[in-house]
């Protein structure tokens, strides 16, 4: 039996066409399946990980509780042995009455220096007075479970 060149022709379009209709299915189940869309100029997601996309069809999801952050200043960078240094800061993500331990790093490890607790307020605020007895650089910063704030550094002469 002989093939024309219309019926193999036919074929290789209807060959063709079933398999874009299955590539294009499957990128779209795909795509629809992430939802987390990868954006091609960064190579990172467009949305961040602990966000959820809530969609009307979805009324009980709920977005992810945003991480808690605390801020830590200084009113003296350079002291002398014995004075005293007050920090301050802020947070977010944390409660009034919550338990901030102020640490310093010793050349091996953390060690809490004093504790105090975020006051109640618009701001969540917190402040702490130390006095700092050590010769050179101390490192000092504020935790609060997992969360930590940036390192400050103090001279004491």
């Amino acid at each position: 039996m002989k093939s024309s060149l219309r019926t193999r022709s036919a074929r290789a379009l209807a060959a063709g066409a079933l398999s874009a209709a299955l590539l294009t299915s499957a990128a779209a189940a795909a795509v629809a399946a992430d939802p987390v869309a990868p954006d091609p100029a960064q190579g990172t997601s467009t949305k961040s990980p602990g966000t959820l996309a809530v969609k009307p069809d979805q009324p009980n999801l709920k977005p992810a509780v945003n991480a808690a952050s605390i801020t830590i200043r200084a009113n003296r960078t350079n002291v002398k042995s014995g004075q005293s240094v007050t920090f301050t800061g802020q947070t977010k993500g944390l409660k009034a009455g919550e338990r901030l331990d102020l640490q310093r790093y010793d050349g091996r490890k953390w060690a809490t220096v004093k504790t105090v607790t975020v006051k109640r307020g618009s701001s969540y605020t917190y402040a702490v007075v130390t006095k700092l007895t050590g010769m050179g650089k101390e490192k000092l910063r504020v935790v609060h479970a997992k969360t930590v704030s940036p390192t400050v550094t103090i001279t004491v002469k």
